[in-house]
Formats: C-alpha cells, sequence, structure tokens
C-alpha cells in the first residue's frame, strides 16, 4: 500500500483536486510525527490501598454514641420537668436550677466509667477515626487535624476556652491516636 504525503495536508473528506485519485490508489492518511511516548513519570495511584470503611465499627459507635446521648437527654428533660418546664424554655432563656437528682446523675454520666467520661469518650473518637480510616495510619495527619478542629470549634462556641472535662477529652485523645500511630502493624 501506498502512502501519499498530500492526504495528510488535504484529507479525502475535503473537496480539492486530489479526491479522485486518492481514491483510486486507496491511500492511508497518517499524521506526521506521529509515536508512541511511553508514561515517564511515576504512576500515580487511583486506588485506595484500604479502602474498606469498617461500616460494623461505624454504626457500633454511632449507637453508643447515641445512647450516651439519649442518656444525657433524658437527665435534662427530667430536671426541666421536676422544675415544670420543657426544652422550649431554655430556648426563652429561663434560668434552670440544677437540683442534688440531676448533679448525681450528670456525675455518674462523666465520672470514671460513665458514659461521657474522657476516658470513653476518647475512646469512641479515636475508633471512630480507626473506622472511617479503614484502620490506614497514612491517614493518620488528616485523623489528627479534623479532631483538633472539631476540638476547636467547641471550644469556640463555649467561650474560647474548653471546660476542663472537655481539655482532659482531647488529651486523651491526642495521646491514644499517638499511640495508634507508633503501634507495629
Amino acid at each position: 500500500m501506498k502512502i501519499n504525503p498530500n492526504i495528510i495536508n488535504n484529507p479525502p473528506h475535503t473537496n480539492n483536486k486530489n479526491t479522485k485519485n486518492q481514491e483510486k490508489s486507496k491511500e492511508i492518511p497518517i499524521e506526521k510525527e506521529s509515536q508512541y511516548i511511553p508514561n515517564q513519570g511515576e504512576e500515580k495511584k487511583v486506588t485506595y490501598d484500604n479502602p474498606k470503611v469498617n461500616q460494623t465499627e461505624v454504626k457500633r459507635l454511632k449507637e453508643e454514641s447515641d445512647r450516651a446521648h439519649s442518656g444525657l437527654r433524658r437527665m435534662v428533660e427530667e430536671l426541666l420537668k421536676r422544675q415544670g418546664m420543657t426544652f422550649n424554655d431554655l430556648e426563652l432563656g429561663k434560668e434552670v436550677i440544677v437540683d442534688e437528682i440531676a448533679r448525681s446523675e450528670a456525675q455518674a454520666l462523666i465520672g470514671e466509667g460513665g458514659d461521657l467520661s474522657p476516658e470513653k469518650v476518647s475512646d469512641r473518637i479515636v475508633e471512630f477515626a480507626k473506622a472511617i480510616s479503614g484502620g490506614d495510619k497514612g491517614k493518620f495527619e488528616i485523623l489528627k487535624s479534623a479532631i483538633e478542629e472539631g476540638f476547636k470549634q467547641a471550644a469556640e462556641v463555649l467561650g474560647g476556652e474548653l471546660p476542663e472535662i472537655s481539655q482532659k477529652t482531647y488529651d486523651l485523645v491526642m495521646e491514644k491516636l499517638n499511640y495508634w500511630k507508633e503501634e507495629e502493624q
């Protein structure tokens, strides 16, 4: 088969004088300087090594967190009822007096072993971070940064500084995250 260089500049589909001659010789157009150039750079991964988010663990942690939140909500609701109030009254700015029953229940929730204790809350935060990352320690900095941002936003909502219990929770989270990062894989 013969290749006609005129076809490169005047493809067969254009109306020109060479069209009849090109059809007769069944010439195939080719591009000048066509050549294969292999990828010389390092290939970038387009998949995630450990794509499996531990959905079972995420679900368990969410249920555990929901239980703790429900317990706190129930406690506050009962406190309000004892004072003839509802959550709507809180929005109106009415003053709530924390009675001894509520104080005792709150202490149990935040005290050692309680669902809202720094130890248990920090466990849930770290376990959640590990679960959503699929256990990939390569995501450590992203996870740590997100957690730091969450505590920073909480501090802003609370007037710029975390309460002592929240600061203790933060410290435990960072300690546990760092331990996870350093432990053997």
